[in-house]
C-alpha cells in the first residue's frame, strides 16, 4: 500500500488522541477503517515509523549525514 502524508498526520493525530486519555480511536486509510486502544500504542507507533520511512523513500529523502570530528592538535 502506497501511504500518503495523510496517513502520516492520521496516524499521529491517533496516538496522540491515546496518549492523552482517549480509550478508542478509530484510524481510516484507503478502504480500511481500524480501531486503537491504548494496548496497541506500540503497534501504531510501528505503523507511523513504516510510514514515514516508506515517504522518505519515495521523496528521495536521505538520512542526515554523519560526521566524524578529527582528531589533532585544533591548529
Amino acid at each position: 500500500m502506497a501511504y500518503t502524508s495523510t496517513d502520516l498526520t492520521n496516524v499521529e493525530t491517533a496516538i496522540r488522541a491515546i496518549i492523552s486519555g482517549t480509550r478508542t480511536v478509530s484510524l481510516s486509510m484507503g478502504d480500511k477503517t481500524i480501531q486503537y486502544t491504548a494496548v496497541d500504542l506500540p503497534a501504531l507507533r510501528s505503523l507511523r515509523d513504516e510510514i514515514k520511512a516508506e515517504i522518505g523513500a519515495t521523496a528521495g529523502t536521505c538520512s542526515p549525514r554523519t560526521y566524524a570530528r578529527q582528531g589533532g592538535r585544533g591548529i
